[in-house]
């Protein structure tokens, strides 16, 4: 997992915190805790693990999230043995987990666990903050951005891996496959409003018209450097309809494909 800016996740952490008063911390993805707020472990957390056997328990409940994170790739939400509701959401780069948001050690309003019947883990336990369902809902919505977001944020801090750059790079080598702006989101972790604006505000261009014009470029490129058929250039390019391709071609540099190669490519 890359090195975060331990001052911005502290901050992302602690924004969260205040907009919903639920624990968050991240892991890295050999699972070790790495940042958390407000504390590593609440006050009833803290009382039930001085019991080894509850210790064990609650590590068990940690390495059964993470797998489930690991075998789906997707978030896994449950409620602990002590009656605590958890929500662990991986964090994806090219379909690899580089690490891992967790909320938790909260209550569940109309939760089905009652938790400690007595004692000093009940008093700990009914000061834990309670919350709605939908506002967990909300949070772990929240979490999913997050996690898209933080990760976003290691792409534009380092200068070798701006996130326009390699989405430049991206559509520059998969020209003949699915480059739709459903396959960009996912790939990027973006919405399709936020993949929108990015293309606007670092491209001055529309998505579409940005593919087809690296398209059309990287045909030209062939015209002048090969004798491919003009057909197979076009599929190669991800235009796989011929008229479609002349006639774009065309329209974009006011000549035809075969015109343009004997005027650079005359052998």
């Amino acid at each position: 997992m890359k090195t975060y800016n331990p001052q911005k996740m502290q901050e992302l952490l602690h924004d969260f915190y205040n907009l919903t008063g639920i624990k968050i911390c991240i892991y890295d993805s050999s699972e070790n805790e790495i940042c958390y707020y407000p504390e590593k472990l609440s006050p009833f957390c803290r009382l039930l693990r001085e019991d080894g056997k509850e210790e064990e328990k609650c590590r068990a409940c940690d390495r059964q999230a993470f797998a489930e994170c690991k075998r789906t790739h997707s978030r896994a939400a449950y409620t602990c043995h002590a009656g605590l509701l958890e929500c662990f959401s991986p964090i994806l780069h090219n379909d690899k987990i580089i690490g891992y948001i967790v909320i938790g050690q909260i209550r569940a309003e109309n939760g089905e666990h009652a938790g400690p019947q007595s004692g000093a883990l009940r008093e700990l336990y009914e000061k834990l903050p309670k919350v709605e369902m939908d506002k967990i809902n909300s949070a772990i919505h929240i979490l999913d951005a997050c996690a898209g977001y933080e990760y976003l944020k290691t792409f534009v801090s380092d200068s070798d891996e701006r996130i326009d750059v390699r989405i430049a790079t991206y559509i520059e080598e998969n020209l003949a496959s699915n480059l739709s702006v459903s396959a960009l989101c996912k790939k990027f972790r973006m919405s399709r409003s936020e993949l929108y604006l990015f293309f606007r505000e670092y491209f001055s261009s529309s998505v579409a018209d940005f593919i087809k014009g690296r398209r059309l470029q990287k045909a030209r490129q062939l015209l002048e450097q090969t004798r491919l058929p003009v057909g197979k250039i076009a599929k190669q390019c991800g235009i796989p309809d011929y008229n479609y391709f002349s006639k774009q071609f065309k329209k974009t540099f006011d000549i035809s494909p075969s015109s343009w190669r004997k005027l650079y490519n005359p052998r």
